[in-house]
């Protein structure tokens, strides 16, 4: 334990990050339908009646459960759809009857009569012999044809419910499919589709497969079941019910037959992905260390969602908040007491332990309440460029309007006029020492509201040889934050020109664009993530520099992002999709914004994404190197590292957690969340702060991580905004 404990129930706030109420994650058994001989599947044995045998009885054949038949528009066409028994229910099952139909009519080809006979005719008698008429009729089995013709004066969506059907072991031997059917489906697979509570099944063809190919599937929960006929490799399905288990069904049909059937069972999750990539143990021969770093008598402010810069080896920092995370009543100001919203500019020296702080509000800066509040809010976007630094929008209670607002600005800050005015070198702040431009409107629906007014993205510099910028995802969030309430996320990159002169005073963007127009929220809905400058081999003996913006949180309001998104100098996002891409990389932990550090060895063209703790959807145990999965997402203690290799493959590990330190309640305390770390003087960098790892050979103090969010508990607790720092070493191999 350390000597520094706090009084956490000074700024307490309930830790629902995402969720008020705990959801259990339960299971549903899988029932009878067609698996393939030789494959795990499930199966649920319905009762069968059995009378003895020898007291003038029969054995029954068993019903199975009822199933509804969704047929694909594609598959219409003009003419009605002809179907085999074979292609509903596969070929382990020998008929079925049809039950109901739920639009148009089903006929039945008689070869006696070569003729098709409507099945679909109602019940209009109680006669024993017409009602056996009927059934015998609605009874499908191996070798009969069917055919369904929609009614015309139904809507179109993309699927029709037809009819439903009750799958019948008549206790026939079956015929086995034909040499010339298509093979089983190739490469069954799952994955997230867009919306909650759902999943996308998606194959390969066959090897071997006709001309007229159509697939079956067939989805089950223990409770229902639902078959869809179709032309495409992939089947979205939606409304399903969040940790239950759904068993799928696959096969092919062709003009010469039916193909084996191919299972797979997955649940659905709030996440983009109902699974994660493997976490595995750290690798690499050098190791990093963290220790609580003191500052002896110097004042250090409590701090999280700021903005900071370097300015000759020292610390600048303002806005963000002075208290924890923010509260979940149905009252905006009470949420975010304006109170807490930071105003004053912090000048801290690590080396020296020395701080030095000054307010904005100090009638010395000679600024205007509107640029104030601009430059007290929570979750800002910034970029430092030499002895400048940029700050975009963020989230913050206008006194001048009295409405919480996402200010619609670009502030550009002379970082050694800001320094020698806070320490006391100058009176009053030059005149031209922060600079202001307001964003423009969207005038082409490309983008909503002002072009700078976002919140909880990332700002990143296209090149150290460009003056052009990237506005990286987040969100437009107007008035008072309540649970449930929501910002217009720009799911999108906005590209932009900045030219300026402090000298004379002047600040100006122009050749905007803007990628996705009108945004993509199916892949990049995201704000509060990792955004990350990287550097890669350009494949000509040089450095290349991109972006890659990391997971993410509330994927559809409520989980979290997963799969990486890569962003060039065109500003154009790239994602790989999880459900075609079985190799897509699925980020496991540490989702939601950190203290980070970027390193990059050239040697191997590998880079380096160290994740410092903050909130995660999953925790590693290193004694099983296992994941636990945390339904809240809570507040983690866990550093991780996100390892992209030169040919751009992603990987991540766990590395060590945070120091010990405990409260005045003897409560285990969590970092990271809405932290910075910040280099230590004479680290060799390239770009963008990012360390060269292979110009460390001997055991160096890397840098230091200050403030973010600290919690008692990784859910439920207590929060403040943090005072820690804590010191980074790196430990080369062998020592």
């Amino acid at each position: 334990m350390t000597k520094d404990r706090r009084n956490f129930a000074q700024s307490s706030h309930c830790m629902r990050f995402f969720h008020q109420t705990k959801q259990s994650r339960g299971t549903a058994a899988s029932l009878r339908y067609p698996i393939q001989q030789g494959l795990g599947g499930i199966e649920l044995l319905e009762n069968r009646l059995v009378l003895a045998v020898g007291t003038g009885s029969l054995d029954r054949p068993p019903l199975e459960q009822t199933d509804s038949v969704y047929i694909e528009n594609s598959q219409i066409g003009p003419s009605p759809i002809v179907m085999s028994k074979s292609e509903i229910i596969g070929g382990e099952a020998n008929s079925f009857t049809i039950t109901a139909i739920a639009n148009g009519v089903v006929e039945k080809w008689i070869p006696s009569t070569n003729s098709w006979v409507n099945v679909s005719t109602p019940v209009s008698t109680s006669n024993t012999s017409e009602l056996l008429k009927l059934l015998n009729l609605r009874l499908i089995q191996q070798g009969d044809s069917i055919r369904w013709k929609p009614d015309e004066s139904t809507s179109l969506p993309n699927f029709q419910n037809a009819f439903a059907i009750i799958g019948w072991d008549d206790g026939l031997p079956q015929n086995p499919p034909s040499s010339e059917a298509p093979s089983m489906v190739q490469d069954l697979r799952f994955g997230q589709s867009e919306g909650p509570n759902s999943l996308t099944v998606a194959w390969d063809a066959p090897e071997s497969v006709g001309n007229s190919t159509h697939y079956t599937v067939t989805i089950a929960n223990g409770a229902t079941s639902t078959t869809y006929v179709t032309t495409s490799t992939s089947k979205q399905f939606s409304d399903l019910e969040t940790g239950v288990t759904y068993t799928f069904w696959v096969w092919a049909t062709d003009e010469h037959g039916t193909g084996p059937t191919s299972t797979i069972s997955a649940a659905p999750s709030k996440d983009q992905t109902p699974s994660f990539s493997t976490v595995s143990p750290w690798s690499h021969d050098y190791t990093l260390s963290f220790a609580e770093y003191e500052m002896g008598a110097a004042d250090v402010p409590t701090l999280q969602s700021f903005a900071s810069a370097l300015h000759n080896d020292q610390w600048v920092l303002l806005a963000g908040r002075t208290n924890g995370l923010h509260g979940f009543s149905g009252d905006g100001i009470e949420n975010f007491p304006p109170k807490y919203q930071n105003t004053d500019v912090w000048v801290i020296d690590p080396s020296t332990q020395e701080s030095w702080s000054r307010s904005l509000e100090d009638p010395s800066s000679g600024l205007n309440q509107s640029i104030i509040a601009s430059l007290s809010a929570t979750n800002t976007q910034s970029y430092q460029d030499g002895n400048t630094l940029f700050i975009v929008g963020g989230y913050v209670f206008d006194w001048t309007t009295y409405q919480f607002t996402t200010y619609n600005a670009l502030s550009a800050l002379d970082l050694p006029s800001l320094v020698n005015w806070v320490k006391g070198t100058d009176s009053s702040l030059a005149s031209n020492a922060i600079l202001q431009t307001t964003g423009d409107a969207s005038t082409d629906e490309s983008y909503y509201g002002g072009f700078f007014a976002v919140t909880g993205g990332g700002l990143e510099r296209v090149s150290q040889q460009d003056d052009r910028y990237q506005l990286i995802f987040g969100q437009n969030f107007e008035g008072g934050y309540t649970p449930g309430s929501n910002g217009v996320y720009t799911s999108q990159i906005r590209s932009f020109d900045i030219t300026y002169d402090m000298t004379s005073g002047t600040l100006a963007y122009d050749n905007e664009t803007v990628s996705p127009f009108g945004g993509d929220p199916s892949s990049f809905r995201r704000r509060d993530l990792n955004v990350f400058p990287i550097l890669s081999p350009d494949g000509q003996g040089g450095i290349a520099e991109s972006t890659v913006a990391l997971a993410g949180v509330f994927y559809n309001g409520e989980g979290v992002w997963t799969v990486p998104v890569e962003i060039g100098p065109d500003g154009i996002p790239t994602t790989n999709n999880p459900t075609t891409d079985s190799s897509a990389f699925k980020q496991a932990m540490n989702q939601y914004e950190s203290g980070k550090i970027g390193l990059f060895s050239n040697s191997s063209g590998e880079m380096t994404e160290v994740l410092l703790g903050g909130i995660s959807a999953n925790t590693f145990d290193p004694n099983s190197n296992q994941l636990s999965y945390d339904d809240n997402y809570g507040f983690n203690r866990q550093i991780t590292a996100v390892l992209r290799d030169a040919s751009g493959n992603y990987q991540q590990q766990y590395l060590t957690d945070f120091p010990d330190i405990y409260d005045g309640d003897d409560n285990l305390l969590y970092f990271g969340a809405n932290a910075r770390f910040f280099p230590a003087p004479g680290i060799s960098v390239f770009s963008d702060d990012i360390i060269n790892v292979d110009a460390l050979t001997t055991e160096t103090v890397l840098g230091h991580m200050f403030g973010g969010i600290a919690a008692d508990q990784p859910n439920f607790g207590n929060t403040v905004a943090s005072s820690f720092i804590f010191e980074v070493r790196y430990i080369p191999p062998n020592l």
